[in-house]
């Protein structure tokens, strides 16, 4: 009899959030977004633990990295890479740095105008813009139900069209970035899976130093 009653909340546990998420997906694309736009309006900064994965597809070449991601809106982003080494990117406006802290060595740029962080990762970075930056549309497969997530293209309304496009996951109770999916032009992608996201008064400002240095 126990295990009768068990089995039946797991399924009406299972209902009520299929029920969250297709109230949910009632709901535009532009709206969806909206509700993102709402949750981040108030906050500085967040916290987030990311899994990364890159992948070449014409070089069958396939990277991981782990580690915590800091954004401060708008414009800031580090990563704090912990694995497969430690390294610590940032970006800020339309300057990156890679320091690679186990040889001590770092590269310094100049982002592209179309790229840089304000434009490219507005997703993350300045989502108050977000429907500035980009428009928005359910991509053929809208959900994951496996991950409670709404899913959601974004195309640059900066970036010559098919350079690159962006699918976003949402949590579809949260209405927080979860995910997020860089393709280029080839079919290669960066994808960003975010884990304890923690919205934070502020950071210091030594998070997003780009001058090569710790």
């Amino acid at each position: 009899m126990r295990h009768k009653h068990i089995s039946t909340m797991i399924l009406c546990l299972g209902m009520l959030f299929l029920g969250q998420l297709s109230q949910a997906q009632e709901l535009t694309a532009e709206q969806v977004m909206k509700k993102v736009q709402d949750v981040y309006a108030d906050k500085c900064c967040f916290q987030a633990g990311f899994d990364q994965v890159t992948v070449n597809v014409s070089m069958d070449i396939k990277d991981t990295f782990e580690g915590t991601m800091y954004v401060k809106m708008p414009g800031h982003i580090t990563l704090d890479v912990y694995s497969p080494e430690r390294q610590k990117v940032v970006m800020k406006g339309r300057s990156y740095s890679v320091q690679f802290l186990e040889d001590q060595t770092s590269v310094t740029g100049e982002i592209p105008g179309e790229l840089n962080v304000e434009n490219f990762f507005s997703f993350f970075t300045n989502i108050g813009a977000i429907d500035k930056n980009f428009s928005f549309r359910f991509p053929q497969r809208p959900k994951d139900l496996d991950n409670n997530l709404i899913l959601v293209e974004l195309t640059s309304s900066r970036a010559a069209p098919g350079s690159y496009r962006i699918t976003l996951g949402i949590d579809s109770r949260k209405y927080t970035i979860n995910r997020a999916i860089i393709y280029d032009a080839l079919g290669n992608y960066n994808r960003f899976d975010l884990s304890e996201i923690k919205f934070l008064p502020s950071i210091p400002d030594r998070i997003f130093d780009v001058s090569g240095s710790r």
